[in-house]
């Protein structure tokens, strides 16, 4: 079970303890989540899951894994976790 953090982007530890490690990679696998660095006028970052085809966090992410123009403008650091 995850533990709930206030932001999106401070739920790092938390998949870690649940058993995900963080990878790099550029070739997404079905399951892996994302956690994205908060932005200027989204400071609590973003988090999605990916299904095999697109991110889905409360949406289906048309775009790839940033959510939204301000977040492609911006491109913030982010980090995809994996459980094996």
């Amino acid at each position: 079970m995850l533990a709930r953090t206030r932001s999106a982007k401070d739920y790092g530890p938390s998949l870690a303890h649940a058993g995900f490690r963080a990878v790099s990679t550029t070739a997404p696998q079905k399951g892996d989540v994302i956690v994205i660095d908060g932005i200027n006028l989204h400071p609590h970052g973003h988090m999605a899951m990916y299904d095999g085809q697109y991110w889905i966090s409360d949406f289906k992410q048309w775009h790839g894994f940033y959510p939204g123009p301000d977040y492609r403008s911006a491109r913030p650091d982010y980090k995809v976790y994996r459980h094996d």
